[in-house]
């Protein structure tokens, strides 16, 4: 009886060694997926009034599903938040300025113009690039239709990757 009691004791002991508590299936072959899929891109310009004043903008940007589109800046702030639909996308602006010479009356002209874009996808951290976008103090109205021709050629913007890494690169209209 003693060897029988013995001998299970061996038996189960033997078995709960065999045992885990877990799975060792380790799963690191697999790139780890984020869970936040968000991605959003914010272009934000800030125009003085007295720009507004003196010219027409037009704000030209790719929308969510990287197409262009097009509308009036009416205000001294201009916002456009893009979520988009699809990745790799390429996300920008364009302002085009059309002077209004029936308003070009004053012998100097003083002004500016900002445009601050953000970018972030997955979660991660915000790609930020502020940029000047028109800058003048004491200019002539020849000046200011020179600098308004000059600066609609200018476009911001970032790609985004497919994996959510954002580049500076300016898009096309």
């Amino acid at each position: 009886m003693k060897k029988f009691f013995f001998m299970s004791i061996m038996v189960l002991m033997a078995a709960l060694t065999f045992t885990s508590c877990g799975s060792d299936d380790n799963k690191k072959d697999e790139p780890e997926q984020p869970k936040d899929k968000t991605v959003k891109y914010v272009m934000t310009a800030q125009f003085d009034q007295a720009l507004l004043d003196i010219c027409d903008i037009t704000a030209n940007y790719k929308d969510a599903s990287g197409k262009n589109a097009q509308e009036k800046v009416t205000s001294t702030t201009w916002t456009k938040t893009i979520n988009p639909t699809s990745l790799p996308i390429q996300m920008g602006v364009n302002f085009v300025y059309t002077a209004k010479e029936d308003k070009l009356t004053q012998d100097k002209y003083s002004f500016s113009a900002v445009l601050t874009h953000v970018g972030q996808a997955f979660g991660g951290t915000p790609r930020q690039s502020s940029e000047t976008l028109m800058m003048c103090s004491g200019q002539t109205k020849e000046r200011i239709i020179e600098l308004f021709n000059k600066r609609s050629q200018y476009t911001y913007g970032m790609y985004i990757d497919t994996d959510g890494t954002i580049t500076e690169k300016a898009p096309t209209f």
